[in-house]
């Protein structure tokens, strides 16, 4: 297919505005839950509940994608819905049914957007554009960055309410953003008809693909106690909001030149984009533990600084991983099904695990044992390339 041109600017830009929007939208859930009185058991519960709302309907944004090639008008009717359901959780003042409406919300739209964006990237480069994904997320991790660090100092001061209108300012820019970049093609399996079940049947036949998304569960479930518990292990250390806002800006600074080196390692390396994801799962077990023992939350920024060498190592393997592995008319239905199956219902499992191990032996013992998950994850795809190797 001949190439139509590059996007890598334009992308770069979606990228950051759709980070920073998730940024405020879903990073300081906990924080502002915090602010609420909830325990850490309500915590979990609320996030399971949110964690499920995202399972159910990450594949069904990559189907709505793939059937009608709509990505541009699926964000932005997203992120609007993001906006509103943040003004719902600042109003709910707390108000237990309101608040785990809102939560589920922004679970919906912010935390979808961000593997739809993925999905919609692996379709361009399907298509035929010139994206180096590697390096616009990159681009989204230092945005995330700035906006970690700006946004804790301005809820520690000014609780949660500016980010209504920080998020709002987002909107128009994105919109602006949206509209300068184009919607995927349809394939003409998709134009006939691209069924759900259809699409089931042939990732399913994928054996080295269906255990990926198994070890991801897994991965899932680490990551969950830092994605849920983070703001409740820095408080507990002695720390505050704007501490919490620093130890997500290092590990999202950590994400940049990571992004870097893989693009740089992958064009001069021929190796399977498995073993990337093998490799990012290894270091989020190491991650998790090392929070698990960390002793002040000096030290916790530390060992932040391990989550480039997982998660963008894992983000940037995901969407090459998927191109190797997946048909073209398949591809975003099983980029979020990857996402759905593996990032959310291993988040619900997490969530719900990770709150009720916190609640009866502590945050950072909860840690400790959880981040065996990343460790058997990384197993699992090793055996999943093995096995494929003995097939040929």
């Amino acid at each position: 297919m001949a190439k139509k041109g590059s996007l890598n600017a334009r992308f770069l830009c979606l990228q950051a505005i759709i980070v920073m929007m998730s940024c405020v939208g879903n990073s300081f859930i906990t924080p502002i839950l915090q602010r609420f009185g909830y325990e850490p058991f309500d915590i979990g519960v609320t996030m399971t509940c949110a964690a499920i709302t995202a399972a159910v309907a990450k594949p069904l944004w990559g189907y709505v994608n793939d059937r009608f090639a709509c990505a541009k008008q699926l964000v932005l009717a997203g992120t609007a819905l993001g906006c509103a359901a943040y003004g719902l959780l600042i109003a709910s003042g707390g108000q237990r049914v309101l608040a785990t409406l809102a939560v589920m919300l922004l679970y919906l739209t912010f935390l979808c957007l961000l593997g739809f964006v993925d999905s919609w990237a692996v379709r361009l480069i399907s298509d035929g554009w010139t994206l180096n994904y590697a390096i616009t997320r990159a681009g989204g991790s230092l945005s995330y960055a700035f906006m970690a660090a700006g946004f804790g100092a301005i809820m520690s001061g000014y609780g949660p309410a500016p980010g209504l209108p920080i998020l709002l300012l987002l909107f128009i820019l994105l919109a602006v953003t949206v509209f300068s970049l184009p919607n995927p093609q349809r394939t003409q399996a998709a134009a006939r008809t691209v069924s759900i079940r259809r699409a089931v049947q042939a990732l399913g036949r994928n054996r080295v693909f269906v255990i990926a998304v198994a070890a991801y569960f897994l991965c899932s479930v680490t990551s969950s106690a830092f994605d849920s518990f983070f703001s409740v292990l820095v408080t507990g250390l002695g720390g505050t909001e704007q501490q919490v806002g620093v130890g997500l800006f290092c590990q999202a600074v950590s994400e940049v030149p990571v992004m870097f080196l893989y693009s740089a390692l992958r064009r001069r390396v021929r190796w399977p984009a498995a073993y990337f994801l093998a490799a990012g799962m290894a270091f989020f077990g190491l991650k998790t533990l090392g929070l698990g023992l960390a002793g002040s939350f000096q030290v916790v920024f530390a060992v932040n600084l391990l989550h480039g060498l997982c998660y963008a190592t894992m983000t940037a393997g995901c969407v090459d991983f998927i191109l190797e592995t997946v048909e073209a008319d398949y591809l975003a239905t099983a980029h979020l099904m990857y996402s759905a199956i593996g990032n959310s219902l291993g988040a619900v499992a997490g969530n719900a695990l990770c709150g009720a191990v916190a609640q009866a032996i502590g945050v950072q013992p909860m840690m400790i044992l959880i981040s065996a998950g990343g460790f058997i994850g990384c197993a699992l795809i090793l055996y999943a390339m093995h096995q494929k190797r003995r097939a040929i």
